[in-house]
């Protein structure tokens, strides 16, 4: 899946109609791919599920005859844990479904696309980070994605741009974000241009 890609009517009926069927993300993956021939990922499907709000409708309970490995032994439950323990079946009254939004500490939208944390990825993920994986491709390591114009609820992908942590830094430093896009466009040039040029300084043996 290159850079910049759109999804086709086709393609976004294809997921929706394959992956709300009960289907995995893994098997909505290779399903989409066998049939369009591209290379879409697990995290992709993942962020586009929780970003369109599908929802496979897996409970995640085993199948009918299915023989857990612990049949027959009795499950050790020692001082207050007889006691808080869930009873089967139970679901907290707090759950969430994939695809719920909620608003962060700091004033961003968050998205669930996940039950449960997973390769040290917790539940929840920044709308405006997976919109950007959506149309562009995992954000690389030690970069971040900000909104130009500043408004953390602009999702449209000409208001984010990726910079690397050190850029931002550099931004702050020189008060170059604005509430203007165009404007704060000429900062990231600004503040990548400070730090390409303290790089080469360094290379050089030089402070």
């Amino acid at each position: 899946m290159g850079i910049g890609h759109k999804y086709t009517e086709e393609e976004r009926q294809f997921i929706k109609d394959y992956f709300c069927t009960g289907h995995t993300y893994l098997e909505t993956v290779k399903a989409y791919n066998e049939r369009f021939d591209d290379v879409m990922t697990v995290s992709r499907m993942k962020g586009y599920a929780g970003n369109h709000k599908l929802v496979n409708g897996r409970t995640g309970r085993f199948n009918k005859g299915h023989v857990p490995h612990n049949k027959g032994k009795s499950m050790l439950t020692v001082g207050r844990m007889a006691e808080t323990q869930f009873k089967l079946g139970h679901t907290p009254h707090n759950t969430k479904p994939l695809g719920f939004e909620r608003v962060s500490k700091d004033g961003y939208i968050e998205v669930k696309v996940r039950e449960k944390p997973e390769n040290g990825r917790k539940n929840f993920e920044h709308k405006h980070r997976l919109i950007w994986e959506q149309a562009h491709g995992e954000i690389p390591k030690g970069h971040l994605v900000i909104f130009l114009d500043g408004d953390k609820r602009n999702f449209d992908l000409d208001n984010l741009a990726l910079i690397s942590r050190a850029e931002n830094l550099e931004m702050y430093r020189k008060s170059l974000r604005t509430g203007n896009i165009e404007l704060t466009e000429t900062g990231v040039l600004i503040a990548r241009s400070y730090v390409t040029s303290r790089k080469r300084r360094k290379q050089n043996g030089r402070t």
